[in-house]
């Protein structure tokens, strides 16, 4: 009976994953993360002290026009001295225009130098994810992965080609613009800053809150960016079920959230204008007032009001706009730090300092005792021990989550066994290199993966170094050179993204080609013959025996009637080896293996064995 009190459970939403760019974020670890940014500077040493004297010139610039203006106006225009007036003119001339020049070159300079800097530390951390062992990229999301790579190398790239050198000059104009003050008169200099805390207050107050509004709009755009990413990747799956309305739906609740954090950042930055002009028209009012009654005391002069005028008004477009740069940089050093986190991250399996290339092997493959976990505490394999002859077909068998592919897994050396060991040809696989390890053995699994490009280059991953004729020598082997020729550009056909454009079948029988042309010793196949028809079956089943002809095979296999005569058949249950032994033998004990034979087969008529 019932209980009608119980609470119906939590309803399942799909397509809230992926990664979001944290940018907007502040760093945790400013100044160490600061530090190391610029390690990457160190070969841009000489270029960025060029760019330094260039922002110094150019800021000085900045800081001399209002005093000449001033000097024009007290000696020049007071005095009538047109000649003198006409001097100091072109003097501010040549100021500015050398001012305009430098700061044109330092910003060139600096773009050039910030997108080396940024190519350096992306390809760096590219380099290090392929590096990265297994069970890094199970821990964390591809799109978070690709989140640092790209979003957060560009917040760097970012600040690095314009913000920075706008916040160091901006910086330097108003340190350049206080010091000016006091030594051309420090009564009207005390006057006219004493309104500058509040400022600073006010700015600060601003400021902080805008970083919080840009940190909920890039929360939300991630969001935003990951419902429509997944559910765009997955358009099949929802169209087969007619999702089409939830998923538009769940949308416009995500886009809802992204349009009211938008509106309310946007609107503290579009008040942050107004408020440094008010603030500078009442500066200026105030100044005016105190200067003209300095004046009228004979404690300032008209031209030292003047440049005073022009200072102010300069003041406040540095600090609006070092107000609106402390966000870029806040996100570029949060980004920074995301990049770091992954480069120091070491491989979990790891080359020995003499580990030795693995070559011209046998195929001999021995598994002593194995145990192995994902996780501590629960195992996946337990004390798991065969041994596999040169050119031996062993089967793996057993229920879903059995262990199959941590087998196959762990022989690749996508992780390290925690006990026993496991040896090719004698040699204990921790103690060789893994990448001699990985071009001894040729992989063709269910979920075949292609990579945009031609067909040829497809199969030419598979031996890099191999000619044209190779290639299509491995696809006549792999019985794909018939369906190839086909295509309107044969070998050069596109193939699109993850080859959605070639059905199941051409997809294994491409795989098959590029594991015939690496020429393996010994060969791994995933259920390679599932989700395709008979006729499609047939032809992968004779590329297959071709394949495997003299080599060392391991077939994890759930339809059973293609391994029966396979040289052995492990039975895995619950990360156990329970029984081995051939078909036959198997069958005989009218054990685990001969329950799950008959399971499929009760009903139907085996199909024809590899």
């Amino acid at each position: 009976m019932s209980n009608q009190n119980t609470k119906p459970s939590p309803r399942i939403r799909l397509g809230h994953g992926g990664g979001g760019g944290l940018t907007g974020e502040s760093a945790s670890h400013g100044r160490s993360t600061i530090k190391r940014l610029f390690s990457y500077a160190r070969p841009y040493r000489g270029q960025l002290v060029i760019v330094s004297l260039l922002v110094v010139v150019s800021t000085f610039s900045a800081l001399a026009g209002p005093i000449l203006l001033g000097k024009a106006i007290d000696e020049s225009v007071m005095g009538a001295n047109i000649s003198g007036l006409a001097q100091t003119v072109l003097t501010m001339l040549v100021i500015y225009l050398v001012g305009g020049l430098a700061a044109v070159l330092h910003g060139v300079m600096m773009v050039g130098i910030a997108q080396r800097l940024v190519a350096d530390l992306r390809a760096e951390l590219f380099t290090h994810l392929q590096r990265l062992s297994m069970a890094y990229h199970d821990r964390h999301r591809t799109g978070d992965l690709m989140s640092r790579v790209t979003n957060d190398s560009e917040a760097i790239n970012r600040v690095l080609s314009n913000g920075l050198i706008q916040f160091i000059t901006n910086l330097l104009q108003l340190v350049g613009i206080m010091v000016a003050m006091f030594l051309l008169n420090w009564r009207l200099a005390v006057g006219t800053l004493i309104l500058l805390p509040l400022m600073l207050l006010i700015t600060s107050l601003v400021t902080r809150r805008s970083r919080v509004a840009f940190r909920e709009v890039q929360h939300n755009l991630g969001a935003l960016n990951a419902v429509a990413e997944e559910n765009i990747a997955g358009i099949r799956v929802v169209q087969a079920f007619a999702r089409a309305e939830d998923t538009t739906a769940q949308f416009e609740v995500v886009n809802a959230e992204n349009r009211r954090s938008g509106i309310k950042a946007n609107i503290i930055t579009a008040a942050l204008g107004p408020m440094f002009t008010t603030m500078s028209t009442i500066t200026i009012a105030a100044t005016a007032l105190l200067g003209g009654w300095l004046s009228l005391s004979g404690l300032v002069t008209v031209g030292v009001l003047a440049t005073f005028v022009v200072y102010i008004m300069n003041f406040f477009r540095p600090m609006r706009s070092i107000a609106m740069l402390y966000n870029h940089l806040q996100s570029a050093l949060a980004g920074a730090e995301r990049i770091f986190q992954v480069l120091d991250s070491s491989p979990s399996v790891a080359d020995e300092s003499e580990a030795k290339p693995l070559q011209n092997i046998q195929g001999a493959v021995i598994f002593d005792r194995v145990t192995f976990s994902y996780e501590l505490g629960k195992p996946v394999l337990t004390d798991v021990s065969f041994h596999a002859a040169p050119g031996e077909t062993v089967a793996l068998v057993g229920p879903t989550g059995a262990g199959k592919t941590t087998i196959i897994s762990l022989l690749s050396r996508f992780y390290d066994v925690h006990a026993g060991s496991i040896l090719i040809d004698g040699n204990d696989i921790r103690t060789v290199q893994q990448k001699s390890i990985r071009e001894q053995l040729g992989i063709v699994l269910q979920d075949t993966f292609l990579f945009s490009g031609t067909v040829m280059d497809n199969i030419r991953y598979g031996r890099l170094t191999a000619s044209d004729e190779e290639v299509r020598g491995a696809a006549k082997l792999a019985n794909a050179d018939w369906f190839i020729r086909r295509l309107p550009q044969g070998y050069q056909a596109q193939v699109s993204e993850k080859g959605h454009n070639f059905s199941q079948g051409q997809r294994q029988l491409l795989a098959i080609a590029r594991a015939v042309l690496a020429n393996p010793r010994i060969l791994i196949l995933d259920e390679a013959t599932s989700s395709v028809d008979t006729r499609t079956e047939l032809n992968i089943q004779e590329a297959l025996l071709r394949l495997m002809a003299g080599r060392t095979a391991f077939v994890i296999a759930h339809r059973l009637s293609t391994i029966r005569q396979a040289d052995q058949v492990l039975v895995i249950d619950n990360g156990r080896l329970i029984e081995q032994g051939n078909h036959e033998s198997l069958l005989a004990q009218q054990g685990f293996y001969y329950n799950l034979y008959m399971s499929q087969f009760r009903h139907t008529k085996p199909k024809p064995s590899l």
